[in-house]
């Protein structure tokens, strides 16, 4: 019987934003991010012994060879440097494949789960976190459930969330792959930006406040908090030498429509982008039927809803 492992990881969305390196080697971000698991989209990965002696990786079923590049080195962290031969790895993205919905991040953790599982490598949690972050910086997060705070040391944590009955709604604008990635947009925002350690300042005093939110159980701060935050981000981005714009019109005319119906107490949103055009809209429950009529007369986006997941990465299918 061919040895193989299959693990799963779901994708995060993050409320207080990660946007930049300190350190590019070690990937450790300059302020602390906090994010949300969310149920609605997940990578599967599987790694199984091949007859053959060369290497392959498809993605969502076809060859891709920048990616297995990218792939074939990741997996060097579980096998002391040697190329990975006899193997075949597939992935699956059940969302869009960079299109700004997490998708590396849900790859790599998952990758990496499952390398620990396939390569018997024993890795502890803090240690997996440190080979991950190297794939995907966000992948980090993706490891564990919930929400999850990703210190600028490079370590991950649980938050508890207290609010069980928090939904998000996805409005994919655009789910075409990005013409530049959030890796090269992040670079440039750093060297570039003419405010970007503004950015990073607020961001550390944001997670701070967000967290004591939490703690008070008030969604609201929570909301504005990452609205405000995300909104940030994307001046930095727009500000960068070359800009680099991710939102496009309709995001913009979303983003405002939602704002403008939570000041006249129509329900209660708030917004997030991460880098591309599709917005993400924090809400409770009770407000789900309100939007979802709101985002038919306004010609919204075809509404995705997502939970909050609570498995996070591991190994499945065994």
């Amino acid at each position: 019987m061919r040895k193989q492992s299959t693990a799963r990881a779901p994708i995060n969305i993050a409320l207080i934003k990660y946007w930049g390196k300190r350190d590019e080697q070690l990937v450790l971000p300059y302020n602390p991010s906090i994010s949300l698991s969310l149920d609605v989209f997940e990578t599967k990965t599987t790694m199984m012994d091949s007859p053959n002696e060369a290497f392959t990786f498809h993605l969502n079923g076809q060859p891709n060879e920048a990616m297995k590049q990218k792939v074939s080195r990741f997996l060097q962290h579980f096998t002391k440097g040697v190329y990975p031969t006899h193997l075949h790895v597939e992935t699956f993205n059940s969302g869009p494949t960079a299109a700004g919905l997490a998708s590396s991040a849900s790859g790599f953790a998952a990758l990496a789960v499952c390398a620990n599982h396939y390569y018997q490598t024993g890795f502890t949690l803090e240690e997996l976190a440190s080979i991950t972050r190297l794939g995907s910086g966000s992948a980090i997060r993706s490891l564990l459930p919930g929400c999850v705070l990703w210190n600028t040391n490079g370590t991950i944590e649980s938050l508890p969330f207290p609010f069980p009955e928090v939904y998000m709604a996805i409005l994919v604008v655009n789910a075409f792959e990005k013409k530049i990635g959030s890796t090269e947009a992040m670079k440039s925002s750093v060297h570039t930006c003419p405010h970007y350690l503004d950015f990073v300042k607020q961001s550390h005093q944001d997670a701070v406040m967000f967290q004591q939110a939490l703690m008070n159980r008030d969604l609201q701060a929570v909301g504005l908090l990452a609205e405000q935050n995300a909104l940030a981000m994307h001046q930095v981005i727009n500000s960068s030498i070359p800009p680099v714009h991710y939102l496009t019109e309709e995001s913009y005319r979303i983003i405002h429509l939602i704002q403008e119906a939570r000041n006249s107490k129509l329900f209660e949103g708030y917004c997030t982008m991460d880098a591309g055009p599709n917005v993400k809209v924090l809400m409770t429950v009770q407000d789900k039927s309100k939007f979802e009529e709101f985002a038919k007369t306004h010609h919204f986006p075809a509404v995705l809803w997502s939970g909050i997941d609570h498995v996070g990465a591991v190994i499945v299918n065994e």
